[in-house]
């Protein structure tokens, strides 16, 4: 067997070639190549090697002086280039129209992965790179509020504190504050609720934002008593008026009052949560208002020149506590915060849910191009002798691996366009299956950021899958190739490379299936714990009176006793009630209160609960039991004691081994609160925090005492609870006839709701892995039958001088084997770092859990061994004098 000629370092090699004038440059490296041949004969290839790099940094000077002494003709040689590189675009063209199985495999593999690539890349590119609608967003911030005893992370403030934080901080250019708020829309032929904010006047001049048609507001229009207007979203205006330029100056009736159009908002404010409003209108901060001491204000700033986010976060916390003494007792506990605009898009978990998706489509890329590097690598044995007789008519090393890296450009830009179409559909198929309801989902376009990072792609890939087998390919040895046709010289070297591409692919995929188990474990086990309540038969809607029509409590409880009294009487309703929130889709407050006799010296130690308002009848309704005490009833109204219901985890957490019923509460707020009395117990809801299994303490007031003007109407029956939409409405309709109905939805839909985007993304990471997997056994089965054939002599005298079937079967499988072994033991370490992204998104198990540790390996074991027997079963049908006679 010949031996092939060492090579010079390529590297070296490709630096003079680019420094040397094309008349010198193929004298010079033949030169050079001749004397590293004779120096390696003497002193060694370390020496040799060390040698060669000493002249191309030597001779780095002198090359640039005869270049610029002897510069290249720039017609001839940049024609030449050109037609050159069209020359190799052609050849790859046929190349791979000789080989459509290998062009299709190949592109369609790097299409899924360049396509899963850029589709995430959008949604990183949507909620992190975008620009934010407004101008100089980098000195633009979000305030928010914390309280550690709430677990609150993202609060609002009151109006008081804004106030506060206006009149006295130095730090802000402007500081403007804003609330959501919905209001209906009548004077059309039915009635429409519109979303929208409440802002102050100086909230778009804050963010810098302007109008498409009319003014933004003025200062004078926040003030109470001014009359009222609306600037109207490019959108609901496009969707409602048809875009009319004459709307500008027009009124609308908002909740029965008169509203005058000055604007139009900029299509730019159409942007994550923004793009549900369709109104502004000022707000007003009126002192005498009892939602002035409320938390539902956010605030926003842009920071004054040479004014950071940390130094305007250490003024707002020293204004908070000036004032903290002069507020009641449930102002404390409270710490502002301040944070960039892009900062306070993204919390904790959504940023490692994009951290988890980045990584793991950079682990499918890699196992594509392992997998089409191993492809090219088999590829090349059968190009051999091509190879060998373009190197025998002087074709150089560079120039072969030029034009093998153009062919892999080919693919890689064939498997570019495709991506991008795959991508689009991915996109549409995230939509279609969250309903629409992701905004994130929508926003993602394929923009100039996207196509740029598309364009990286193609441009990296073909090196990274085609480098290695192009440099492996040139580099074969000429007399052997040419006498067998094969490039078999390096052969061991070149399985090696083989292995670690495979083990590499492995140990990605392994990973990969490990986190999409650990998630989906996470969904299966949401879906089956016990909520502590029946959603089967609930229809759920929302009712939101105007509190301009409905001023006071008994106007309000009127209105909905009628709603109760008419469903009632509907053909197949078995109950229907009032809550103020509905469990696991819209989640009620977390009240602090006293307990009477007991006494909390620190602010921090306070008692607190979910407090759901419900009317009489809720827990028969919802299947919740009722353990001891009574239920509420019709008489707990206005005109009563008040009293309250409390869950078997807030009995427990705060009365003890005490019986809790007969016991006093009072609730913590701005105002004085009456005391009240508890007389039941019920039980416990499913806690809605992933990390702790345990229920979250809760208490029921009556709706007779706690009347509010938003209320879920939920209706039970044994039929088709969708059925009674319509019955309901025309009821209510009767009632008002400008009042609409929203959220129409039974509770089990409700719930599938609000999962929609978890099942979305857990979907995403099942198929990564599935994808790994797959690549995986089509890596190790490809490698093994390469393998397989360029040992069919030595199986064949194995077995012509008597060895058995099992075992050359086995000799086969231990291969395959050692590369499954090595692989899975990379990945296992691998999952076990990713895991540690996974602690706050897992339900129900550890991120370290043990049977998707030992099993996930097991199924990618038995899924290698199975790609592994293939060809070690082929190998054993070989007829060793057949083979013989053909080697």
């Amino acid at each position: 067997m010949t031996v092939r000629q060492p090579e010079p370092p390529w590297l070296a090699q490709l630096l003079l070639a680019w420094l040397l004038p094309t008349r010198y440059r193929d004298q010079q490296l033949g030169d050079l190549r001749e004397e590293f041949l004779s120096r390696r004969a003497r002193h060694g290839p370390v020496a040799t090697w060390k040698w060669y790099w000493r002249q191309a940094v030597r001779s780095l000077g002198p090359n640039v002086a005869l270049r610029s002494r002897n510069p290249d003709k720039p017609d001839k040689p940049r024609a030449t280039r050109m037609e050159t590189l069209l020359q190799d675009l052609r050849y790859g063209l046929r190349t791979m129209l000789r080989s459509p199985g290998f062009a299709v495999v190949s592109t369609i593999t790097l299409a899924l992965a360049i396509g899963v690539n850029t589709a995430i890349f959008s949604l990183v590119n949507v909620i992190v790179f975008a620009d934010l609608p407004m101008g100089d967003p980098g000195t633009v911030t979000i305030l928010r509020s914390a309280n550690q005893r709430l677990g609150v992370e993202m609060g609002g403030f009151t109006a008081r504190e804004y106030l506060a934080y206006h009149d006295n901080s130095e730090s802000f250019a402007e500081l403007a504050a804003w609330r959501g708020g919905q209001w209906i829309l009548t004077g059309d032929e039915e009635p429409l609720r519109v979303d929208g904010f409440s802002v102050t006047p100086n909230f778009l001049r804050a963010w810098g934002i302007g109008t498409v048609a009319g003014r933004t507001f003025v200062s004078d229009e926040g003030q109470p008593g001014a009359p009222h207007v609306a600037i109207l979203s490019h959108g609901f205006w496009t969707r409602q008026f048809g875009a009319r330029p004459d709307v500008v100056g027009s009124t609308l009736r908002l909740d029965g009052e008169e509203y005058t159009v000055v604007g139009i908002m900029t299509p730019a404010m159409e942007y994550a949560s923004l793009a549900e409003a369709e109104v502004w209108v000022p707000l007003t901060l009126d002192r005498t208002d009892e939602t002035f001491d409320a938390r539902m204000l956010f605030v926003t700033g842009r920071l004054r020149d040479g004014v950071t986010a940390e130094q305007a976060g250490r003024e707002i916390t020293a204004i908070s506590a000036g004032i903290a003494e002069e507020l009641p007792p449930i102002y404390r506990g409270w710490d502002p915060r301040v944070f960039y605009a892009m900062d306070s898009l993204v919390n904790d978990d959504g940023r490692r849910v994009l951290l988890l998706l980045t990584l793991t489509v950079t682990f499918v890329l890699l196992i594509a191009c392992a997998n089409v590097a191993n492809m090219l690598l088999a590829r090349a044995t059968a190009r051999g002798r091509e190879v060998a007789v373009r190197r025998a008519l002087g074709a150089g090393r560079l120039r072969l691996v030029r034009q093998m890296l153009t062919e892999s450009f080919v693919i890689g830009i064939a498997a570019s366009a495709i991506g991008l179409g795959l991508s689009r559909l991915l996109m549409q198929s995230l939509i279609w299956m969250t309903n629409g309801r992701e905004a994130a989902f929508q926003m993602a376009t394929l923009d100039g950021n996207v196509m740029l990072f598309t364009l990286l792609i193609t441009l990296i890939t073909p090196l990274a899958f085609g480098l290695l087998p192009a440099l492996r390919s040139a580099g074969s040895d000429v007399s052997s190739a040419l006498k067998d046709g094969t490039a078999r010289a390096g052969g061991r070297k070149g399985n090696r490379i083989r292995g670690v591409l495979v083990g590499s692919q492995v140990a990605l995929a392994l990973t990969l299936m490990v986190v999409a188990s650990l998630l989906a474990r996470s969904v299966i086990n949401m879906q089956q714990r016990e909520l502590g309540f029946d959603p089967a038969g609930v229809l759920s809607m929302r009712v939101a009176i105007p509190e301009s029509r409905y001023g006071d409590d008994d106007a309000r409880w009127q209105f909905f006793q009628q709603v109760l009294d008419r469903s009632q009487g509907l053909p197949g309703v078995e109950g229907v009630v009032l809550s103020r929130s509905r469990p696991f889709v819209d989640g009620a407050p977390t009240r602090s209160f006293e307990i009477a006799g007991q006494v909390v010296e620190e602010e921090m130690d306070r008692p607190s609960a979910q407090a759901w308002v419900v009317s009489p009848g809720y827990l028969d309704l919802m299947r919740i039991p009722l353990l001891t005490g009574r239920d509420l009833t019709e008489q707990d109204n206005a005109q009563s004691y008040e009293v309250a219901l409390v869950s078997r985890e807030a009995a427990r957490r705060y009365w003890g081994e005490e019986d809790p019923i007969g016991q006093r509460i009072k609730l913590v707020s701005n105002r004085e609160m009456p005391w009240i009395q508890i007389v039941g117990v019920v039980g416990d809801l499913a806690s809605t925090d992933s990390q702790d299994e345990r229920s979250q303490p809760a208490l029921y007031l009556p709706f007779g005492q706690n009347v509010g003007a938003n209320m879920a109407v939920l209706l039970r029956t044994q039929g088709d609870p969708l059925s009674l939409a319509g019955p309901v409405r025309e009821q209510v309709w009767a009632i008002d006839a400008d009042q609409p109905i929203d959220d129409v939805r039974t509770m089990e839909q409700a719930l599938r709701d609000g999962r929609l985007t978890s099942y979305a993304l857990i979907m995403l990471f099942v198929t990564f892995a599935v994808f790994a997997l797959a690549m995986s056994a089509v890596g190790i089965y490809g490698v093994m039958s390469y393998s397989v054939s360029q040992r069919t002599a030595e199986i064949s005298i194995r077995m012509a001088l008597g060895a058995k079937s099992g075992n050359v079967r086995l000799m086969v499988l231990g291969q395959g084997g050692k590369l499954v072994l090595l692989g899975g033991a990379a990945g296992l370490l691998g999952a076990a770092g990713m895991s540690q992204l996974l602690k706050s998104l897992v339900i129900g198990i550890s991120a370290l859990d043990p049977v998707t540790f030992v099993g996930v390996p097991a199924v990618l074991g038995t899924i290698g061994m199975i790609a592994n027997y293939l060809p070690a079963r082929r190998a054993t049908k070989i007829e060793p004098m057949r083979a013989l006679r053909v080697e």
